[in-house]
């Protein structure tokens, strides 16, 4: 692009300005940055594309503009009580010049040595502090004060007044204080009390930077408004920069001169919380957004503010440490390749100790970041302030604790993209215009639900335009349990995202000692609309989440026995069921319900997994192996998390389920109950059972599945203080049992069901396929489009299944069965023993086509090049699926899908992305309709006849340019209709031709709906033995 600068050496890279103390994490072609503010705070400054490090964004700041009402900075302030009581009492000032004079000479070494090195921060690092000289610093500075306030309470007294002290006589104080003890910075007038000096204080800044440089900014101190209750103003070197932390003592050591700043950075505005765009917010300090995290201390207290501490950059990606092993995370790539890079931000409660890391990883070939927070409350911790050492050391509660907050700008017109739905109607797609106020979505029900998604993007194209322009900022979050998403627009029009655990149902307790790691969140960046951010998160996923061992494998085609047989399955009835299959190019007989205790129906026997041997005399191993036999594989279907009533499980084990002992009340879904899953017990139970059935036999899926969500959610097990813990508790066991399963049988592939697919996230983990329940092919169009948004094609269980559709009773094609099942894992879930030969015929083609396509769809780059967003495409959906591989010959998958038909009304033309425009591609057309008008009459002809190629032939020959600009012309002639074209890149067909596989259309009409007639066999595919060939353009039918 004209313009745009080469950041590719900074790919991946994270960098620390020293002097300005911003970060800047690099993407491939995004960055990320933030700064430790002069109060400590981390404040955000931009998120985008990558811009050099050379430009100190610290000038974004300067639209940090306070309003009326807007608190000011906050300070740490130094409560002054125990000398306010020594000077209520009759001190001699010969004893307080004594004790004055001891102090300044404890110190007076190290000043001279100090100052016969030079000033600044070089000074100061030759020679350092030790904590003798701290104390004795801080001694001399209260022992001048001390001795200054009780002489002017003796000269009252002589007087014949009061012997309190007046405001202004608190202003002579810090004058003298200042000039006789070596410059005292920061000292103000604080809110007076009642009586006598009630309320004296010392302001110094909030923000202490630790490592080898940082410290208190002393300009700070220029704010007019400090934290609310204490105002003043405080005249302080403008020259000064920045002191070491570690270094820190009382300001009357501090030497003059230190580093100075640019002039505009020195006039940086001096603003409170509420009026900064923060990487991580407190509650309750005058930030009033929603804050990403809050506590609760022993003393009932919830203010808890938090200033940088310190940071660490890692090489590679940081994996968990105290969640490793019970929460799922993105991988990091080879360690010592530089495919990613980590940054530790550790902030702290100076007063209870309290540690926040926040851990951000960034990739190289990718516009991504992860975020997490480790929340430390530490054993033995010494606190700044000892008679407040009693608050540290005391058990914490966390109440709410998001995994990233993110602050943007205002912007215009921006939308929110969310996705929702119910069962059997998941993840629509849903945008929405933000206005000031609050957007949230979420999930109570233990899961991340039918309902909602942990997935939320924020866009600045209008509605129409979003899929290929404009900006996007993404998040999702790599948790299955209650999450909460929340997005709320300021007066400002500044907006706060906020995505984690849901606080509504949790509560963690911190004991001394004790730590707790948030889920992470995937934030992705795209300045090209929805189709790069999709395309990123599918890479990420594919390369960094799903196991290792599938990457880029084709799953195998499965029939499934649900919808075939429902709970009625029998050894006998199975493999007659297998026999067919195999015939017709399955490569996998999926066992779903009622094989199991004494299943007849959805009320019974849940728990009890071991083999009916009713329906199966030989066992699972004897009905596995004739399966395997016939060369097919063997998956199997459970409910681990759920229980019957009416199960040998629960007669042995009813307190293992969700209930609180005592309450005669609960609800029943699906006749069934959950199992606790935070107890160690039920988890080891499972896995046992799980290990036994998978090690007996010769299985190779699993069909994990979840019908219900939970209710009266209470852990007998667990003390009555941490019943906030049992909803995250029960995800960390589900994670843990799955985990178990994953290292065990790593042959295993796992498709997360969920009750249609209400955990979409377990699918990505595990590699498996996200089943849905309903199959209906005009509601799997919207359910696939929108989950491609953040989800990869390869994880989207997509199957054929009978018409009229179980779900909806509606009707399609074969076909676009088909088609729609192409751009998932494919499968079948229907009684193919009812099939004519015809049938069988078209179901082979289609097995077929689906085994020389896949590799492609499952890998390549997805593009939705027609979606209901846009007005004229509102009742069409057009998928395309690209090569990633230059090297392939085929290049390209394209669907095309028409929900409603408007008679007399024509499609627009289809234009492709993704490909190269000076590249030519042959465009070939499969699986032609044969359904023609009778222009005389109207009436749609069905089969007999030939093709219906939308070119008029079969394949043509053209540019990338020419197919991205101007185009296909598509024409679909009834509800549910469909058309598909696989593109061949022209160069490397003849070369590779020999090799492929042939693609026939079907041989004729099925009794499903119109099909097409037999067709040429794929364009360029061997004949007689001798390799495809080229045909010279142009390419006639």
């Amino acid at each position: 692009m004209a313009g745009k600068m080469d950041m590719s050496k900074y790919s991946g890279k994270v960098l620390f300005d020293e002097n300005s103390r911003v970060f800047r994490l690099y993407g491939k072609e995004m960055m990320y940055s933030f700064r430790a503010d002069e109060g400590g705070n981390l404040e955000h400054l931009y998120w985008g594309a990558a811009v050099p490090p050379t430009d100190d964004l610290r000038y974004l700041s300067f639209s940090n503009v306070q309003l009326c009402f807007d608190p000011g900075p906050s300070l740490v302030f130094e409560d002054m009580t125990a000398i306010e009581d020594l000077v209520q009492e009759d001190v001699e000032p010969e004893d307080l010049l004594k004790e004055w004079d001891q102090a300044r000479k404890q110190n007076l070494g190290h000043n001279d040595v100090v100052e016969s090195l030079g000033d600044g921060v070089e000074a100061l690092n030759m020679f350092p502090i030790d904590e003798e000289a701290m104390a004795a610093a801080r001694r001399e500075n209260a022992a001048w004060r001390l001795m200054k306030m009780q002489e002017m309470k003796m000269k009252r007294l002589e007087d014949g007044q009061e012997p309190g002290v007046t405001d202004e006589e608190l202003a002579e104080l810090a004058e003298l204080a200042v000039k006789g003890n070596g410059g005292i910075q920061g000292v103000g007038t604080g809110a007076m009390g009642s009586h006598g000096m009630g309320g004296m204080t010392r302001v110094q800044s909030v923000g202490e930077f630790g490592g080898d440089r940082g410290g208190v900014h002393p300009t700070l101190m220029k704010a007019a408004n400090f934290a609310e209750g204490f105002v003043g103003t405080i005249d302080v070197n403008e020259d000064e920069g920045f002191m070491p932390r570690s270094r820190t003592i009382s300001m009357a050591s501090v030497p003059v001169g230190l580093p100075t700043e640019d002039d505009w950075a020195d006039a940086l505005p001096r603003v409170g919380r509420n009026t900064k765009l923060l990487e991580w917010a407190d509650l309750g300090t005058g930030d009033y957004r929603p804050p990403s995290f809050s506590v609760s201390y022993e003393d009932g207290g919830q203010i808890s503010p938090l200033t940088y501490k310190t940071h660490t950059i890692v090489s590679g990606k940081l994996p968990m440490s105290f969640a490793k092993g019970k929460l799922p995370e993105l991988r990091g790539g080879v360690p010592g390749e530089g495919a990613s890079n980590t940054l530790v931000v550790t902030m702290e409660d100076k007063l209870t100790g309290l540690e926040f890391d926040l851990i951000y990883s960034v990739f190289r070939d990718h516009n991504a970041l992860t975020r997490r927070v480790i929340v430390k409350n530490p054993k033995d911790k010494k606190v700044e302030i000892p008679k407040y050492q009693s608050k540290a050391n005391l058990t914490t509660r966390l109440n709410r604790l998001m995994s990233c907050t993110v602050d943007f700008h205002t912007m215009g017109g921006s939308n929110l993209i969310t996705l929702s739905g119910s069962w059997a109607n998941e993840r629509h797609m849903k945008t929405q215009q933000l206005v000031q106020g609050k957007f949230v979505t979420e999930s109570l029900r233990g899961t991340s639900s039918h309902q909602h998604n942990p997935f939320c993007a924020l866009a600045t194209s209008r509605e129409d335009m979003l899929e290929t322009s404009g900006d996007v900022w993404a998040l999702s979050l790599v948790y299955s349990g209650n999450f909460m998403m929340e997005a709320e627009v300021a007066e400002t029009g500044r907006t706060r995202i906020n995505m984690g655990i849901n606080p509504h149902t949790f509560k963690w307790h911190l004991p001394p000692g004790d730590a707790f790691e948030s889920p992470e969140c995937v934030l992705v960046w795209s300045g090209n609309g929805l189709e790069q951010m999709s395309h990123t998160y599918h890479d990420l996923y594919r390369q960094f989440l799903i196991p290792e061992r599938w990457f880029a494998t084709v799953p195998p085609v499965l029939l499934n026995t649900w919808e075939a047989m429902y709970f009625d399955v029998s050894h006998a009835k199975v493999l007659e069921l297998a026999r067919v299959a195999a015939n017709v190019g399955v490569e996998m007989i999926v066992l779903d319900d009622g094989w199991f205790g004494e299943r007849e129906d959805a009320t019974s026997s849940l728990g009890d997994w071991y083999e009916d041997r009713k329906k199966f005399p030989d066992g699972l191993p004897g009905i596995v192996k004739e399966i395997n036999a016939m060369g097919l594989k063997f998956g199997i279907w459970v409910e681990p998390e759920m229980v019957n009533v009416k199960s040998q499980l629960y007669k042995k084990h009813p307190a293992w389920c969700l209930n609180q002992h005592g309450r005669n009340f609960r609800c029943e879904g699906r006749n069934q109950l959950v199992l606790d899953f935070g107890r160690p017990e039920v988890q080891q139970h499972v896995m046992n059972q799980l290990s036994t059935m998978l090690s007996g036999a010769n299985i190779e899926y699993l069909k994990w599945d979840m019908n219900r969500h939970l209710t009266e959610v209470y852990g007998n097990s667990v003390a009555a203080d941490k019943q906030g813990e049992v909803f995250h508790r029960y995800m960390v066991g589900v994670y843990r049992v799955m985990a178990m399963l994953n290292e065990q049988f790593p042959h295993l592939r796992i498709e997360n069901c969920s009750g249609g697919a209400f955990r979409p996230r377990d699918a990505v983990l595990l590699a498996a396929d996200l089943g849905l329940d309903n199959t209906d092919v005009f509601s799997r169009m919207r359910i696939q489009h929108g989950t491609s948004l953040a989800y990869p094609v390869s994880t989207i269980g997509s199957h054929i299944t009978t018409v009229p559709n179980h779900q909806t009773n509606r009707f399609a094609t074969m076909k676009t069965r088909f088609l729609i099942a192409l751009f998932g894992t494919f499968g079948f879930e229907l009684d193919i023993r009812r099939f004519t030969k015809e049938e069988i015929a078209e179901v082979k083609e289609y097995c077929q086509a689906y085994k020389e396509l896949a590799p492609l769809v499952i890998s390549g780059h997805f593009h939705r090049l027609w979606t209901p967003n846009r007005a004229h495409e509102r009742y069409a959906y057009a998928w395309m699926c690209t090569s990633t591989n230059p090297t392939e010959s085929m290049a390209a998958v394209v669907a095309v899908f028409l929900t409603q038909n408007e008679l007399g009304r024509h499609l627009p033309y289809l234009q492709l992305r993704g490909l190269d425009p000076n590249e030519m591609y042959i465009v070939e057309e499969i699986f032609p309709n044969t359904l023609k008008r009778d222009l005389s009459n109207g009436q749609l002809v069905h089969g007999g006849g030939p093709p219906q190629y939308q070119f008029g032939r079969r394949a043509v020959q053209m540019q990338g340019c020419a197919l991205m600009s101007a185009g296909l012309p598509v024409r679909c002639k009834f509800d549910g209709d469909s058309c598909a074209f696989v593109l061949h890149r022209a160069s490397l067909f003849k070369r590779t031709a020999s090799g492929r596989a042939t693609l026939h259309s079907p041989a004729s009409k099925s009794s499903n709906a119109p099909s097409s007639s037999k067709a040429s066999p794929m364009l360029g595919a061997a004949k007689d033995g001798q390799p495809g060939q080229l045909p010279a353009a142009p390419i006639s039918s």
